[in-house]
């Protein structure tokens, strides 16, 4: 054989030695995701009162999200508003400057209320529903349910209130 041909030869078995080690590897960390162990009747019981627990904390968060949203709203509506008459008041018409002024009391009210009420109470709410799901995942998500044992852990379940 030549010296190029011995090379060409060489090239194609570091190839297939790779391939053959990457087929390995993927088969071992497929092996090591499966191997965690089956979910028990009770930890299934357990992980359907978190879910069960995550679906009312999603509830939760969404009404807060939607407060939050209502009142971002309505401060564009009234700073819409201001902008307005504004533009289209008369500089001494005192009445204008007084429906003016508490227009602009207002929105700074409504936007006291985010930064004091409703911003955090999203902020809690999500942060809440991330650390559940989190656990959920951490001790539910990807784990081997076997039929029987689902049925078992439906049995008489109570989950506690959320």
């Amino acid at each position: 054989m030549s010296g190029a041909e011995l090379a060409g030869t060489a090239a194609k078995t570091v190839c297939w030695a790779m391939v053959l080690t990457a087929n390995l590897m993927a088969a071992a960390s497929s092996a090591l995701a499966q191997s965690a162990p089956a979910l028990t009747v009770p930890e299934i019981r357990s992980c359907i009162c978190q879910e069960q627990k995550i679906a009312s904390l999603r509830s939760v968060t969404a009404s807060k999200d939607a407060d939050y949203r209502s009142r971002n709203d309505q401060i564009k509506d009234l700073t819409v508003q201001i902008n307005q008459m504004t533009a289209t008041m008369n500089p001494t018409d005192t009445l204008a400057q007084d429906q003016l002024s508490e227009l602009i009391d207002l929105r700074a009210r409504v936007q006291r209320q985010i930064r004091e009420n409703a911003l955090p109470a999203l902020q809690q709410a999500t942060n809440a529903l991330n650390v559940q799901v989190q656990g959920y995942n951490a001790s539910c998500a990807n784990r081997t349910i076997y039929d029987t044992d689902d049925v078992e852990a439906h049995k008489n379940l109570v989950c506690p209130a959320p």
